[in-house]
């Protein structure tokens, strides 16, 4: 797969899955925790990287798909590859008082497909018609939310200050959007993206912009500014620090850049953050050993030693857990094992399980077994479970029986069932009305989530 096909895959999850995911009736409590991890179970891994429209690689991929008529036909054709050629193709051949009509028909399609065509067409249109694609957001209730920084992203990729005389008039549009999981890295806020498009064309422009904001706005707006600058220059990027006179947004910038340059340079990182005011060197080095882990994780985990425990410890030994153990997960579980305090290996050992069940579910299910009853344990087999749908039932009801967190035994043994549901509905119920490994209020829970399908 090229790429750029790739890089809009990620940006798919990243950008556009939420609002489309939102289902037509809210789920709540347990039901909504299993929905989370049906989800998590059957989600692929996608790629993080973003995708800007005014990208060279969005160029290179448009016009090389087949012909086709609209949204629909290009959904049908053979190939993920070919549907978003064809889409991007087919997107770049409308003009702009075709894409209302073309949202109106996404009603018509499934959810999963609603996420690619939903983001290429919002993407498209932001770069056409910013203002209407924005106005139509506002006519989508609750998904709206999550497509309008689709639309303000294409709409800064050309014209930065007009995406940024519009937020600033409708900054409340935006808030809930961020609230709801904009913000991480793969993502950021509205502010964050105006920035960063607009540094690509004109740093200097973009930074007398950030400088007028307030608060979270101009934190935001830096880290997209400095993300920009360090991934082209780290210590270029090191040497405008000076120029920001707000301490909170020097510091969130300055861990920007510790994440750039931990990843592509570890020593000379490690000797900027040593400058550093003491009481801000932690957070930085945390934030490099996030970078270095995306290019090297196994060179990441053995610099662990350099944080003491808290909070930057856990985040920073997950971080390296997960990226590790997408390429080898009996040396990143061997790791994992030897680090940190028993609450930052319970938070990390779940996904290098979930990775190893792919590779090795026999492997991945004899180090489960071998661990000591307790919260590591626990994750362990947890996770075991969730990413083993596609394993023995009995094996994974047996398992995740083992459990000793109550909130755990319940998700694993509810995702369980509602697979074994959809094959044997009777004897699916029956194990749920008697097992001993649930209380009453969690077989019905667990029930009317397996008879409603899962959803």
């Amino acid at each position: 797969m090229k790429g750029s096909i790739i890089a809009l895959i990620g940006a798919l999850v990243i950008g556009g899955a939420g609002g489309f995911m939102v289902g037509k009736k809210a789920t709540s409590g347990t039901e909504a925790e299993l929905v989370g991890d049906v989800r998590s179970a059957s989600r692929t891994n996608a790629s993080s990287l973003s995708y800007s429209p005014s990208t060279p690689v969005a160029s290179e991929a448009v016009s090389r798909g087949p012909r086709v008529d609209s949204a629909e036909d290009a959904m049908s054709l053979p190939g993920q590859n070919n549907r978003l050629r064809a889409l991007m193709d087919y997107y770049a051949g409308l003009g702009p008082s075709e894409f209302q009509e073309e949202a109106q028909k996404l009603e018509e399609l499934p959810w999963s497909e609603r996420i690619m065509v939903g983001y290429l067409l919002f993407a498209r249109w932001g770069e056409e018609d910013p203002t209407a694609a924005m106005a139509y957001t506002k006519t989508m209730g609750f998904s709206g939310m999550f497509v309008k920084k689709t639309v303000v992203q294409s709409w800064a990729s050309k014209f930065p200050q007009e995406a940024a005389n519009y937020y600033a008039a409708n900054a409340g549009d935006f808030r809930m959007g961020s609230m709801m999981g904009g913000r991480g890295r793969g993502g950021g806020s509205a502010a964050s993206v105006i920035a960063m498009e607009w540094a690509r064309q004109d740093s200097e422009g973009a930074m007398a912009w950030a400088k007028t904001l307030e608060g979270s706005d101009q934190s935001d707006a830096m880290k997209g500014i400095f993300r920009q600058a360090a991934t082209d220059d780290p210590a270029k990027a090191a040497g405008m620090l000076s120029s920001i006179t707000d301490d909170q947004a020097r510091e969130s910038a300055q861990n920007t850049i510790a994440r750039e340059w931990g990843g592509k340079d570890w020593n000379s990182a490690k000797a900027w953050i040593a400058g550093l005011p003491s009481d801000q060197q932690e957070a930085a080095t945390a934030r490099a050993l996030r970078g270095l882990a995306d290019t090297d994780p196994a060179a990441a985990a053995a610099e662990i030693n350099s944080l003491s425990e808290g909070s930057d410890l856990n985040d920073t030994m997950q971080s390296i857990a997960r990226k590790w153990g997408r390429d080898d997960p009996q040396a990143s579980a061997q790791w994992v094992m030897q680090s940190g305090n028993e609450d930052a290996r319970a938070e990390s050992i779940g996904s290098v399980v979930s990775s190893w069940v792919g590779q090795d579910s026999v492997a991945a299910l004899e180090f489960v077994n071998a661990q000591p009853e307790g919260s590591v344990r626990d994750s362990a087999a947890s996770s075991y479970v969730i990413s083993n749908q596609g394993g023995d039932i009995a094996q994974n009801l047996r398992l995740a029986e083992t459990i000793s967190d109550e909130g755990m035994r319940r998700r694993a043994i509810g995702i369980t069932a509602t697979a074994w549901m959809r094959q044997d509905k009777e004897a699916a119920s029956q194990y749920i009305d008697t097992t001993e490994a649930l209380n009453d209020k969690s077989r019905e829970r667990i029930k009317r989530f397996a008879e409603a399908g899962g959803h």
